[in-house]
């Protein structure tokens, strides 16, 4: 997970090999979980410190899109890896002792490693579905039916030398670096609307840039520096089993995005810090962010990572069962609306477009692959896993993957109005952590 200090290395070893022997067994747990706790001390400053991570990306390069925009269902080959080192850092707020918590946020800062990444020439592109345009066009379709008429076939222009629903850019541009969004009212009178909105309501996916009129689409570089939460974590000291879970974010316990109280609470860790497990839970349970939800993760097996024991934890197809995801489906007109099975709306989380599922829609609906050819989902290469050493709680290793996907539908504006109709994959990453990295 995180590069430990000699003593945290230290009783990572004793917890996983020295406590199986049986006449010690008793006393060195009783220590073990002892030094654990968040408070002043050694496993204090290993939470605190500054974790290294990376951020694994594989981009869709759509290899038709002209024929998509025909009718034609899309052809995808998966470009990557593209990895980012990520240094992911907490910042603490305050301590409440009575609920025995602490208020933190946390930020993570992002730069390319061109060691782990495919090699990037700056002629080399990929051509993915514009996350902007479909953005603007959902926009419009919830005004009246006049907006969309007489702005819809105008929102290309913000977009300089590109002429379709796609995009040709760098794939580092569409992931971090921003491809370029002009509003040239000048030049198109008629973007005046869609530009004034665009600057009193900027979307997550925009930076704005130094002159007027002129911002940066990407995929995560609102995540890049942005300080997230607050958020309180239970330090574990008056219930060991506690340590780690997250108890609000945004200084709510029970959040308003989801329909029921029972999917709006805050509960499960943030993947990097887990309460010892003394016996094999049958699943652990983490929060989300990025789906403002928990998960559960099923145990799958006892493992070993470099000759230390763990207990392996897997995301498995349950996740997404319909009785388990009534309450995150969306409510139009007091009508229940729910996407296929293995998909999540996640508009009313970020505040932008966008549906998120697992890699090439793993534990998804199978007709979900009927639409888009080069899917292949596999739990070996797509799963969300955590590796937990038992006595400590300490993460050996652990891998968790999201794929954002945009519906595109026909539409009666030029540029959709001949489009093939399903839910397109545009990126999946892997966040990797390993406390074994070089």
């Amino acid at each position: 997970m995180h590069l430990y200090p000699i003593c945290g290395i230290f009783w990572i070893i004793v917890g996983s090999v020295v406590i199986h022997i049986n006449f010690f067994s008793s006393v060195v747990s009783y220590f073990v979980i002892r030094s654990l706790p968040l408070v002043d001390g050694e496993m204090y400053k290993i939470w605190s410190s500054p974790i290294p991570l990376y951020l694994s990306c594989y981009v869709f390069n759509v290899t038709n899109p002209d024929e998509v925009m025909q009718g034609q269902n899309p052809k995808l080959v998966e470009y990557g890896p593209i990895v980012y080192d990520e240094i992911y850092e907490k910042q603490v707020m305050d301590v409440d002792e009575e609920l025995d918590e602490i208020v933190h946020t946390t930020t993570s800062k992002y730069t390319l490693n061109k060691k782990l990444s495919v090699p990037i020439s700056r002629h080399d592109k990929v051509t993915v579905l514009n996350p902007a345009y479909i953005g603007a066009i959902s926009m419009l379709t919830s005004l009246p039916p006049d907006f969309l008429k007489k702005y819809g076939d105008h929102i290309p222009k913000l977009f300089p030398n590109q002429s379709s629903i796609f995009l040709t850019v760098r794939p580092t541009d569409i992931l971090f670096d921003g491809v370029k969004v002009s509003c040239n009212e000048k030049k198109y009178p008629e973007l005046k609307m869609i530009c004034e909105t665009l600057d009193s309501y900027p979307s997550p996916a925009f930076r704005r840039s130094e002159k007027p009129g002129v911002y940066y689409l990407s995929m995560f570089q609102r995540t890049n520096g942005t300080i997230r939460g607050p958020f309180t974590v239970n330090r574990g000291l008056r219930n060991i089993s506690r340590l780690g879970d997250i108890t609000s974010y945004k200084g709510r316990r029970i959040q308003t995005v989801w329909n029921t109280d029972d999917c709006n609470t805050v509960k499960g860790t943030d993947t990097i810090t887990w309460a010892p497990l003394i016996r094999a839970e049958r699943f652990v349970t983490m929060f989300t962010i990025e789906l403002c939800r928990s998960l559960e993760a099923d145990y799958v097996k006892n493992v070993s990572s470099h000759g230390i024991n763990g207990l392996k934890y897997a995301g498995k197809a349950k996740i997404w069962y319909p009785n388990n995801t009534k309450c995150f489906c969306q409510i139009e007109k007091d009508v229940l609306q729910c996407l296929p099975q293995g998909l999540v709306d996640i508009y009313d989380c970020q505040k932008m477009p966008g549906i998120l599922s697992e890699p090439h829609f793993l534990h998804a609906d199978p007709s979900l692959l009927t639409y888009a050819e080069g899917l292949y989902p596999n739990e070996s290469l797509h799963e969300t896993y955590i590796v937990i050493e038992p006595y400590t709680g300490a993460p050996l290793s652990g891998s968790k993957k999201i794929q954002v996907n945009l519906k595109l539908e026909k539409l009666p504006v030029k540029l959709l109005s001949n489009v093939s109709e399903g839910y397109f994959p545009i990126v999946w990453c892997a966040n990797v952590r390993s406390l074994f990295r070089n």
